[in-house]
């Protein structure tokens, strides 16, 4: 009976396996037939979706060319100009309004279907030393927070019509306060860049160095020239632009500005007369710009040679006897020039001034700066040299300025992060002894 079993069991074990297998490619075919209408299903609809995306495509066509018409930003990714990667990015081919921001070189770009502008921020911090040979005078050493910038720049509504912004959150508690630049500008020759106009507070067209940004000076800070002859900023209108053949666009580059004549901020003219600006630059083998260091080098020579003029009337008078009772007029002519070539940079800046007080008494001074940098290792270590001057009255043989400086810069990228040293002897005929003064700067454009 045992045997029996076993080899019953075994049967059914057998009987079982063959209907298992007899049923397994009818399974095989049925799920075979499954997958492939799955396919086709899939096939049919990836077809709609084609189609779909046809019309698509032939509608935004068609809206980028009429907003092209009406001088507008393409509404689409057409209008997406920048090949930097983008961070965010919200834009279908539907014709939804493209939004993207990317980060690069310390500056933060946002970019929209009719606008588009940077953000960026800059701050310099130093450490400065004084030494006296005069036994009077003590020695002294002092932090300070000598820049710390926020701008915008961008275009809004046409690529004409651009803006600019910029606060200097180190004068807060000065009275020169914090806003440096609030302008708008527009070009009536839609890129060609042969006239544009500027409205707003920003700087004016007069001194080489003081129209230069200070993140890209050779030395710590401007001149102490530059600080006397230019007024740097104020508020006004200004034309600029450039022309020239194909082969050099701006070979002659120049500027004219009408302004209230009382520098930055200031928004009155009690005088009732407005401060005039003339620079006319001529670049014959391109603009060598107006960065003062060259970290990266120039593989071609450039040359730029610049005059400008300024006049200013800020005499006011007595509304009683009409006699001038405060106040300056003066009137200054400034030449200037830059050269870049290779690992070699030279900049050099002449200012003629002529000014009448309010007794008529006239007055001449003049000033230079002379700057030369050296390219030691390309892209991080330049070498700079200066010596500077000032006459504040040339009918006085005793009044002379003179300051001479060497300094050091260490690029890690660029001017958006750098540290700078320098060391100036500081001399007056007025006195017989010397200062000297120790400068360390660290940049960060973030």
């Amino acid at each position: 009976m045992k045997k029996c079993s076993k080899r019953m069991g075994v049967g059914q074990w057998l009987v079982s396996a063959v209907l298992v297998l007899s049923v397994l490619p009818a399974w095989g075919q049925s799920a075979d037939a499954s997958i492939e209408e799955l396919k086709r299903e899939l096939q049919q609809a990836q077809e709609v979706l084609k189609s779909q995306q046809a019309v698509i495509e032939a509608l935004q066509k068609r809206a980028d060319e009429l907003e092209a018409k009406q001088g507008r930003v393409p509404i689409g990714p057409a209008g997406a100009q920048s090949p930097e990667p983008l961070l965010a990015e919200t834009a279908t081919k539907s014709g939804s309004p493209p939004l993207s921001v990317s980060w690069k070189d310390g500056k933060t770009t946002f970019r929209f279907a009719q606008a588009e502008f940077y953000l960026s921020n800059r701050i310099q911090y130093r450490w400065t030393g004084d030494t006296f040979d005069d036994p009077r005078l003590r020695d002294t050493g002092t932090f300070a927070v000598r820049r710390m910038k926020t701008q915008i720049i961008g275009w809004a509504y046409t690529k004409d019509l651009t803006f600019r912004i910029q606060v200097d959150w180190a004068n807060a508690n000065t009275s020169l306060g914090v806003l440096d630049d609030a302008w708008v500008q527009y070009d009536f020759t839609h890129g060609h860049k042969w006239f544009l106009l500027r409205a707003g507070q920003g700087k004016t067209p007069f001194g080489r160095q003081s129209i230069a940004p200070t993140a890209t000076d050779m030395f710590a800070d401007r001149s102490f020239v530059s600080t006397t002859f230019c007024p740097i900023r104020d508020v006004g209108l200004t034309a600029t632009g450039q022309f020239g053949p194909s082969s050099v666009k701006d070979l002659v580059e120049y500027s004219v500005g009408v302004y209230n004549g009382g520098g930055r901020s200031v928004y009155t003219n009690a005088d009732g007369k407005y401060q005039t600006d003339f620079r006319l630059m001529v670049s014959p083998w391109g603009s060598a710009g107006y960065d003062e260091a060259n970290p990266d080098g120039a593989p071609a020579p450039k040359l730029s040679l610049g005059i400008d003029y300024e006049h200013n009337d800020q005499r006011v008078r007595d509304p009683k006897t009409n006699a001038y009772k405060s106040g300056l007029e003066y009137a200054t002519a400034g030449y200037d020039l830059m050269f870049k070539y290779r690992w070699f940079t030279a900049y050099g800046e002449y200012f003629d001034r002529h000014s009448h007080d309010v007794k008529d008494a006239a007055a001449d001074s003049n000033g230079y700066n002379a700057q030369v940098g050296f390219l030691l290792i390309p892209r991080r270590l330049e070498l700079v040299l200066g010596r500077w001057g000032y006459d504040p009255n040339a009918d006085r043989p005793d009044d002379r300025q003179t300051q001479t400086g060497v300094g050091v810069n260490w690029y890690f990228q660029g001017f958006n992060n750098k540290l700078q040293t320098d060391y100036r002897r500081i001399e007056s005929k007025a006195s017989r002894y010397r200062s000297y003064e120790f400068r360390l700067q660290y940049q960060l454009v973030f």
